[in-house]
């Protein structure tokens, strides 16, 4: 796999490896202080939540496209029924 691209000028690493960087063997999470390191995990996490909302933004075209298939369909669907009442009701009425 290849390794993530950088991003704002700093390495992007994946959220789960972040969160263990910053956590001391102990299972503590380690104090950041210098202001770089702070600046990287706060754009680590940035690019991680764009990421996901990407992700969500795709999923969601996805299901507004379905739904507009699935609408164009049902009314398909309604206007063949329709077409198939009105000739069963002038047959009935032709019979009678």
């Amino acid at each position: 796999m290849a390794p993530p691209q950088p991003q704002h000028g700093h390495p992007q690493t994946a959220p789960a490896e972040a969160t263990q960087r910053a956590r001391c063997p102990q299972g503590r999470p380690r104090v950041l202080t210098h202001p770089q390191d702070v600046m990287a995990l706060v754009l680590r996490q940035i690019d991680a939540v764009n990421a996901n909302k990407d992700e969500l933004t795709i999923a969601l075209k996805g299901l507004m496209d379905l739904t507009k298939q699935l609408a164009q369909a049902y009314a398909a669907q309604v206007q063949a029924i329709q077409g198939l009442q009105g000739r069963v009701k002038a047959l009935e009425e032709k019979a009678e």
